[in-house]
């Protein structure tokens, strides 16, 4: 047997529906801290676990997870020290500004940190986007 509501569904009653999941979907992006701390720790460890992945990361979710919860993981150091630094750089991006060299050069710092490959590379890329610019 179906189930029938007490009410009658209707297109203003549609509409109206409509209008409350756009409006509660607005505010949620224009107020993140309203998204419960756990469901945005846990996107944002998948988002880093997906962006290590695309540069050839190995580590899993479970141990993307767990390195970032400060526990020990077997894997290449690293991958490990990738994860690290990937986290430390989301923490501090919302004080970033996205027109500023200064900033890129920070989190490309963060990110480079302890890995083999030069941090100071970019920096020369921006020195000479900055005499470019003058």
């Amino acid at each position: 047997m179906a189930y029938t509501p007490p009410f009658t569904i209707t297109n203003d009653i549609l509409n109206l529906v409509a209008e409350i999941s756009r409006l509660l979907g607005r505010l949620e992006v224009s107020n993140p801290e309203m998204m419960s701390p756990q469901l945005r720790r846990g996107n944002r460890i998948k988002t880093i676990q997906a962006s290590l992945a695309i540069e050839n990361n190995t580590l899993t979710l479970e141990q993307v997870t767990s390195v970032i919860e400060g526990k020990r993981v077997l894997g290449l150091p690293h991958e490990i020290q990738e994860v690290t630094n990937a986290f430390r750089t989301y923490e501090k991006l919302s004080g970033w500004s996205g027109n500023s060299i200064s900033d890129l050069l920070e989190a490309h710092g963060l990110l480079m940190y302890g890995l083999e490959a030069q941090a100071d590379t970019l920096e020369i890329v921006a020195l000479a986007f900055t005499e470019a610019k003058v």
